[in-house]
């Protein structure tokens, strides 16, 4: 009898040991972290990355694990940021609203007078009308203070 306690014992264990991977995914889902989420499995880390790269079901349930995390961190960077850390409330607005808090800098070229930029193809100049062409662009470079 003990004998068939130990066969039994051993097959729950590989049983265990081959279902790892829903521990794991509900270990990630609440912490982020792979080797936290790993060890909480009771498998290493180096096998979840194996199983990820090997079987797809299981990565792209990594991945809705890991966006679940992310909410979950995002929830609670908003908290501290409504609590009063400014420093997160600026994040917060300037990721949300960038037309309104986000860094802004604006460049605009324009022609003469503020007029639009005149524009010419080029491209049916012989080397003579070329040459010239040249010689007008670094005289004026040469007109404009650096």
């Amino acid at each position: 009898m003990a004998r068939g306690s130990s066969t039994t014992t051993s097959e729950a264990s590989r049983a265990q040991a081959r279902n790892w991977r829903p521990l794991f995914l509900a270990a990630f889902r609440n912490s982020g972290n792979v080797r936290a989420a790993a060890h909480a499995a009771a498998v290493d880390w180096s096998t979840v990355y194996k199983a990820r790269k090997r079987e797809p079901e299981f990565a792209a349930a990594w991945d809705t694990a890991e966006q679940e995390a992310l909410d979950l961190l995002e929830g609670k960077a908003m908290q501290l940021a409504l609590a009063g850390d400014t420093r997160l409330l600026m994040f917060f607005l300037r990721t949300r609203r960038p037309e309104r808090y986000g860094d802004r800098a604006r460049l605009e070229l324009t022609g003469a007078a503020g007029g639009p930029i005149v524009t010419k193809v080029l491209d049916k100049l012989d080397d003579h009308e070329k040459a010239a062409l040249r010689k007008v662009i670094d005289e004026v470079l040469e007109e404009e203070p650096s």
